[in-house]
């Protein structure tokens, strides 16, 4: 009879840290002091669900993932996006036990914030980055979401490990038919959260010369949040819609998001990276629209870098400056693009280096090495 020593993994997730105090609060249910308490947010989808179904159901019989539960003996413990006192503390009672502590990183809070920023509360606070750094040292290990956040994490800690955002395998197309219809409009979609709608101004100048050809889809929140841009953003992006042809499809959930990729259209992602915040960003805006076979066009981040590298160019343009956009532009407009091939090469690079399966592989392949 074989004997399974079972070791659970807990996940804390943007802070939510299930007690007694937060049930009195009402902040969360008595059930999660049971079951753990997720945020529901993209990030916990994307970084425990979809790797907690895989590792659990698919990768290993002796190591368990599961939402921080207050009476568990745990074997590890992750705090994603998780950086507040409360889990500083934890962290630090964790250590003490001999439980294994990691810090999930996903935004560049431990570079000096510097550079410039384009609305309220871009600007990473002083206590983010300080909060950032004593996570870095309580913690055994740092897990960094980008090769750029990596390497900056690698000065402060020696346990590191860049393990990228991944796509759940039924949201990765099975084919990529489709191809622009000449006598319409080009779609151009992008998707995020309305706070940084901003980054469209960054190819302003390409999109209204270019307005004639295009439609413009955006794929997002309520545009309540943009009363936080600074001048002159607010006024310009106003002015850019009045004068391009565009909808706004309401952003509902990840799995909504792929059916408006799977219409048809380009993807565009620019990005200003006149900051250090910006250049620590992931892949994922663009890898969920090249898992359904979307050619995108992107500005020279880091991790877009790596994606195109990866890529060997297919299905990604990377554009640094305004004649490289308008260039990408005039490419896929040309008669002799090959869109069944560069589709392909847009879905392959997602299935053989961003798919969850090779993601949690990746994910548990690390935690194993602290164990």
């Amino acid at each position: 009879v074989e004997i399974i020593t079972m070791r659970y993994v807990g996940f804390i997730i943007d802070s939510c840290l299930p007690s007694i105090k937060e049930c009195i609060e009402r902040r969360c249910t008595p059930f999660s002091l049971l079951s753990g308490w997720s945020s529901g947010t993209s990030i916990a989808l994307m970084r425990f669900n979809w790797l907690a179904a895989e590792i659990n159901k698919n990768l290993s019989k002796s190591v368990r993932y599961e939402l921080y539960r207050p009476w568990r003996r745990y074997a590890v413990v992750i705090f994603l996006k998780s950086m507040n006192d409360l889990c500083l503390r934890l962290a630090e009672k964790l250590r003490s036990r001999g439980v294994k502590t990691v810090f999930d990183l996903n935004a560049d809070y431990l570079t000096p914030p510097s550079g410039r920023f384009y609305y309220e509360g871009m600007r990473p606070s002083a206590i983010q980055h300080q909060a950032a750094l004593s996570m870095v040292q309580i913690c055994d290990a740092v897990i960094a979401d980008s090769r750029y956040l990596a390497n900056i994490a690698s000065t402060y800690h020696q346990k590191v490990a860049w393990i990228p955002d991944n796509v759940n395998t039924n949201l990765i197309a099975t084919e990529n038919g489709w191809k622009p219809d000449a006598k319409k409009q080009l779609r151009l979609l992008w998707s995020g959260e309305s706070i940084k709608a901003f980054e469209l101004m960054k190819i302003e100048r390409i999109l209204l010369e270019l307005s004639a050809d295009i439609h413009l889809v955006l794929i997002t929140n309520s545009f309540a949040s943009i009363s936080r841009w600074y001048a002159p953003y607010r006024e310009l992006f106003s002015k850019l819609l009045g004068n391009i042809s565009h909808e706004v499809i309401p952003f509902s959930s990840v799995e909504n998001l792929v059916k408006e990729y799977r219409k048809g259209g380009v993807a565009i992602s620019p990005r200003f990276l006149d900051n250090t915040y910006n250049l620590g960003h992931t892949e994922w805006k663009i890898s969920l629209a090249m898992a359904q076979g979307r050619i995108t066009l992107c500005s020279e981040q880091p991790s877009y870098m790596d994606v195109a590298k990866r890529a060997k160019g297919l299905g990604i343009r990377i554009c640094r400056k305004a004649d490289e956009w308008f260039e990408a532009f005039e490419e896929i407009k040309g008669h002799d693009f090959d869109w069944a091939r560069e589709q392909a090469g847009a879905r392959s690079v997602v299935e053989k280096y961003y798919a969850t399966p090779v993601v949690a592989r990746e994910h548990l392949e690390f935690i194993e090495s602290l164990l």
